[in-house]
This record gives structure tokens, C-alpha cells and sequence, in this order.
């Protein structure tokens, strides 16, 4: 742990634009890993980059310092030196538990969101097909995954909304059993309406169609989505042939009257209709939410729910950060036994090696399969190797750390075809 370091920016001190400036294209990222080791600053580094933050986790050489990461992000990416100031470093302990608090969503501009930890894990794998990957960085973020994964089980800390476009599409989910089959109407197709637009379309819904003033805004936004655009006059016909109704149009004033929605509900005969209105100023005139059939819920009782919700995640977030210390201590008395970080070490090193070589000669054998079917293939296969090496390493940790088992070691050597001694080698030949 000794040699670990973190460098980066984040939401809370750097404005968009900057971060912006700093941000790496997935294709920049290993060349630049790459560029760092072989400029002998690092042994081998992580660089996860997203739209709230850019981090640097390297396991860093002797004589160099976190200057010399932060100098080189800034030098790639043209970034302003008069901005050094927004950089954070993070060493050895600290390093491990700002890992553990990222991937666990609680160090996001939304508390407990869940994405950051598909990003962490993306940007791990990236380094580590790529070659750049320490047996220390490999362990480090094998126990992140972990971690993040026990706080989001136990604490349950993402389940309720915290945003107003999270909180209708929650409103949606709970109203409908099943919203694969629902027609979805979005009225207005700026910023929250794609974002709401992303929740559906990501649960599985296929129909969905978008109005908007400007004819050509909605057909990007169509396209972008898959979505069919419905032409602004046309928009109250298409009231009739759907089942949720999501309008957010920046209107001065409201654009669904009640004479409207009382003849679109005479020609749906009475049929439900669920309006969700997340408009300022609103969308949807007031007594609409007095006909038969109609469910009106506007930002109010959205902010409302989104209000709860952050109180909730908030409460959880406290029994997460308790499980990120117990866990932080028991890994820095994992490492403290260094012999049994080599030989896990070696063990997953082996088994990746194992891995990466039977799933290149399995693809060449499938032929011809799209990207999305190779990366199915692929997350399957590393599921399925961690899933077995789990429960060996766990229980030979518990021995080693816990029970303090004096042979257990010698005993997962015996088992298992790797040690350190072995790093580098072939696997055996299957008996």
C-alpha cells in the first residue's frame, strides 16, 4: 500500500467546462497509462474518467512523486496550470478509502447513484487488458467491487429515487407492473426529458414517441432514442394512443387544458390515463387531475418523493460508511500479511492469463459475432472465474487474517497451480 497514490478532480471544486477538458476517450486511455509507465513515474495505474470526475489510482515508482501524475494529466489534455489548485491527492490509506467511497456511490453528485460502479469497473478492466494493472491495483480494485457490492446489498442504499426524472419514472414503475408494453408520450425533448426518456428506454420500453416545437429537435432526439416523433399539432391525437403522458416544455403557460383531455378521454373511453407533469411553470392545467380515468401528479409530489428519498439514502449512507471502515481496516490487515497478497495475487494473475487464452481461442471458433454478443461471451466467462476463485480466497483470508491458521497458506499453495515463484509462467497442462 505503501506506493499507492491517487491524483484527480472531481464535481465538488471543478466546474463542467474544465472537467470537460480533462476527460480521456476510452481510446486515449491505456496509451497514456502506458505513456506514464514507461516514463518511469509508474509500475502500473487505473484511470477512471467520467462526466463528474477524473481519477489517477497508480502504483507509483520510487522517486517519483504526485506531481509528476498530475503534471502529465495536465500536459495531455492542455489542462490550464493555473489550475492546479483543483487537484486532490490521496495516498496509501486515504487512497483505499476514497476508492471503496467512489465505487460505492457515495462520493457522487447523486448519493447512492449506481453507474459509478460500472464506470469503475470499466476502467479497471480497460488497464488491466491493456497490460497496465499491478498485482497490488489488481487486488485493490477486486476489493472495491466487493465492497461496493456489499454496501449497495445490505444497505439498499440506491433503491429510492432522488432526482424529479427518476422519481416520475419510479412513479411509472410502481403504477405499472410491466412498462415494456406501455406507450410512453414525452412532450418536450430538452434535458430532462432525455434523461427520464434514458430511465425507460433502459428498462425496456419500446414505445415511445416524442413531440416538440421545434420539429427538428425531436427528430434528434427521436433518433437518439429509437423514438417516434409525433408533429406539435398532432400531439393531443396522440393523447389517445398512450398510456403515460411525460411533458417537461418550458411552456409560459399550461399547454394541457381540461376541455382537451376531457374529449381525448371520451375517444379513449375512459380509459386510464397517467400524466406526469415535471414542467416550471406547469405543463398540465390544474383540474385536469379532476377527470375520470386521468392520474395527474406534478414536480410537487415528484420533489416530494425525490425529498424522502435523499433523506433515506442519507440515513443509509451512515451504515454504509461504517461498512467501508470495517472493510478498510480488514484490508489493510490483509496487506499487512504480504505473503498472502502475492499468492492471491499470483493465483488471479494466473487465472486471468488462463482466462484471456480460452476465451481469444473460443471467439475465433463462434465466428462471426457482433461487439454486444463478443461482450456477453466475455462478462460471462469472467463471472464465472471469479464466482469459483471467490470462495478459496475468502476462505483462506478468513484463516489466514481472522484465525490466524499458521499452515493455511501452505495449504492454498498446495491446491491452487500458482504461487509468486510462478508469475509469468504457462499454466499446466489440464490432467
Amino acid at each position: 500500500m505503501s506506493d499507492l497514490i491517487l491524483v484527480g478532480v472531481n464535481h465538488k471544486k471543478t466546474p463542467v467546462e474544465l472537467r470537460e477538458g480533462l476527460a480521456f476517450a476510452d481510446p486515449e486511455k491505456v496509451p497514456f497509462l502506458d505513456g506514464l509507465r514507461q516514463s518511469g513515474h509508474v509500475k502500473g495505474a487505473v484511470l477512471l474518467s467520467t462526466c463528474n470526475r477524473v481519477e489517477l489510482y497508480a502504483d507509483l515508482r520510487e522517486g517519483s512523486t504526485a506531481e509528476d501524475l498530475i503534471g502529465s494529466l495536465m500536459e495531455s489534455r492542455g489542462f490550464p496550470r493555473e489550475r492546479r489548485d483543483l487537484f486532490y491527492i490521496q495516498e496509501q490509506k486515504d487512497a483505499v478509502r476514497h476508492l471503496f467511497r467512489v465505487a460505492s456511490g457515495l462520493d457522487s453528485m447523486i448519493l447512492g447513484e449506481p453507474q459509478i460502479f460500472g464506470q469503475v469497473k470499466e476502467a479497471y478492466f480497460q488497464a488491466r487488458d491493456g497490460g497496465v494493472v499491478t498485482t497490488p491495483l489488481n487486488l485493490l480494485f477486486q476489493k472495491a467491487f466487493h465492497v461496493a457490492k456489499q454496501v449497495r446489498t445490505q444497505t439498499g442504499i440506491g433503491e429510492r429515487p432522488v432526482t424529479i426524472s427518476y422519481a416520475a419514472f419510479n412513479l411509472a414503475s410502481s403504477i405499472f407492473a410491466d412498462l415494456s408494453t406501455k406507450r410512453i408520450l414525452l412532450l418536450g425533448a430538452g434535458e430532462m426529458s432525455r434523461i427520464v426518456a434514458t430511465h425507460f428506454v433502459e428498462s425496456g420500453v419500446k414505445q415511445v414517441r416524442v413531440a416538440n416545437r421545434t420539429y427538428e429537435h425531436g427528430v434528434e432526439f427521436a433518433r437518439y432514442f429509437g423514438a417516434e416523433v409525433v408533429p406539435w399539432a398532432d400531439f393531443p391525437k396522440a393523447l389517445i394512443q398512450s398510456d403515460i403522458v411525460i411533458s417537461s416544455t418550458g411552456a409560459p403557460r399550461p399547454i394541457l387544458l381540461r376541455p382537451m383531455v376531457e374529449t381525448v378521454m371520451k375517444l379513449r373511453r375512459w380509459a386510464s390515463l397517467f400524466i406526469i407533469d415535471i414542467a416550471v411553470p406547469r405543463d398540465v392545467e390544474e383540474t385536469v387531475g379532476k377527470i375520470d380515468g386521468v392520474y395527474l401528479y406534478d414536480i410537487d409530489d415528484l420533489q416530494e418523493v425525490a425529498d424522502e428519498g435523499l433523506a433515506e439514502r442519507q440515513k443509509k449512507a451512515t451504515l454504509a460508511e461504517s461498512m467501508i471502515a470495517s472493510e478498510l481496516d480488514l484490508y489493510t490487515r490483509f496487506l499487512d500479511h504480504q505473503s498472502l497478497s502475492e499468492v492471491i495475487g499470483g493465483l488471479m494473475g494466473w487465472a486471468g492469463r488462463v482466462q484471456d487464452a480460452e476465451l481469444e481461442e473460443a471467439l475465433k471458433r463462434m465466428g462471426d459475432l457482433t461487439p454486444k454478443q463478443q461482450e456477453v461471451v466475455k462478462n460471462t466467462v469472467r463471472r464465472v472465474v471469479h464466482k469459483i476463485l471467490h470462495h478459496p480466497i475468502t476462505q483462506v483470508k478468513r484463516l489466514v487474517l481472522e484465525e490466524e491458521t499458521a499452515n493455511a497458506l501452505q495449504v492454498f499453495r498446495d491446491l491452487f497451480p500458482v504461487d509468486p515463484a510462478q508469475e509469468g509462467k504457462a499454466p499446466p497442462e489440464d490432467p
